[in-house]
């Protein structure tokens, strides 16, 4: 397969509603969508959004890299599919350009061998995965209605925003959730790094009786010392999500036993095939995988599924369900109903 013509177009994509969240309110989301040709007028889409606080490039950086990208790139050929990471080595500082620009190579390189990425990733890849709901840091109102209708939709696992409010207003959201979704629908909870670790061990001692599946990223992503202590106490599991940008950071968290999961973003990581190696780093070292978007649009949040049914152990529900969040997407929607059917076509 020899690079052909890459094309780069600017996208922006509303939110119905804002998510709101401890660090504020998302609003939408900015970035590219990629094609690659081949010689034979094949084509495969990428993506690549930079998403604001999560260590990423900025917008303008995106675009700078994805240039330096088209000029480069145009000529080469791959025969296998390691040879992308070393087509795209030098481009780490800039995860969400090289996500794009490696699903969109990948993209292509599977449909070269006519397979879905899924299979490309693991030929024995599974065809189902489990996903969870997702409700913001809002009013007790909107909480209780998100929640109803997330379990009505079908959904059995609830994952919570929490920070915006005080702690009495979450703990009072946390404990009615519960209280309407009973007992047998999962419940995860997410401050997004808002409490210290004086707070999180007091909530977790209030959060116990709760049933609680996890905690993400209760204090700052730096705090490894203070995420081991909280793991240690054994409450309820701790998960690391801004805590594992990259795989320095992954193993950082995995020598410090600072998590019993790992939040594994493809599009913050860099890159499916760099997101595909970290969950195998995670699970080797006994810790549980969860795969999620960073509220990406159609081509990242499906390549996020495949990524995700390609996992040789995922014993988690996946932050993948997102799409609904958004007014518009990147892809038709007649297209993504079929591809809902079947979640491991791309």
């Amino acid at each position: 397969m020899q690079i052909e013509k890459i094309l780069v177009q600017p996208y922006s994509l509303s939110f119905r509603l804002p998510l709101i969240t401890a660090a504020g309110k998302i609003s939408d989301r900015v970035g590219y969508k990629i094609q690659v040709w081949d010689e034979l007028g094949a084509y495969g889409w990428g993506e690549a959004a930079p998403f604001p606080g999560w260590g990423m490039e900025t917008l303008a950086e995106t675009a700078m890299t994805l240039r330096l990208m088209q000029e480069n790139l145009i000529g080469k050929t791959i025969e296998q599919s390691s040879q992308i990471l070393t087509l795209l080595a030098g481009c780490e500082r800039y995860p969400a350009a090289r996500h794009g620009m490696e699903l969109a190579i990948l993209n292509l390189f599977g449909k070269n061998q006519n397979l879905p990425l899924a299979k490309l990733l693991n030929p024995n890849s599974r065809i189902e995965v489990e996903v969870n709901g997702l409700i913001g840091a809002d009013s007790m109102e909107k909480t209780m209605l998100q929640a109803e209708e997330l379990v009505n939709q079908g959904y059995r696992c609830l994952k919570l925003k929490l920070g915006r409010l005080t702690w009495r207003a979450d703990l009072a959201r946390i404990r009615e959730v519960r209280q309407v979704i009973g007992d047998e629908i999962k419940l995860r909870l997410d401050p997004n790094q808002s409490w210290n670790l004086e707070e999180a061990i007091a909530h977790l001692k209030e959060l116990e009786p709760l049933a609680i599946e996890y905690i993400e990223q209760p204090l700052k992503a730096k705090n490894l010392s203070g995420m081991a202590e909280l793991r240690r106490l054994g409450i309820i599991a701790i998960a690391a999500d801004e805590a594992v940008q990259n795989l320095e950071q992954l193993h950082q968290v995995i020598d410090s036993q600072a998590a019993d999961l790992v939040i594994l973003k493809p599009m913050a990581l860099g890159g499916i095939l760099t997101a595909f190696q970290a969950a195998h780093i995670a699970i080797d070292a006994g810790l549980e995988v969860v795969v999620t978007t960073t509220l990406d649009g159609a081509i990242a949040r499906l390549a996020a599924l495949h990524l995700a049914a390609a996992l040789p152990k995922l014993n988690h529900a996946c932050g993948l369900a997102t799409g609904h969040l958004l007014a518009d997407d990147l892809l038709p929607i007649e297209i993504l109903k079929s591809l809902q059917k079947n979640p491991i076509i791309l």
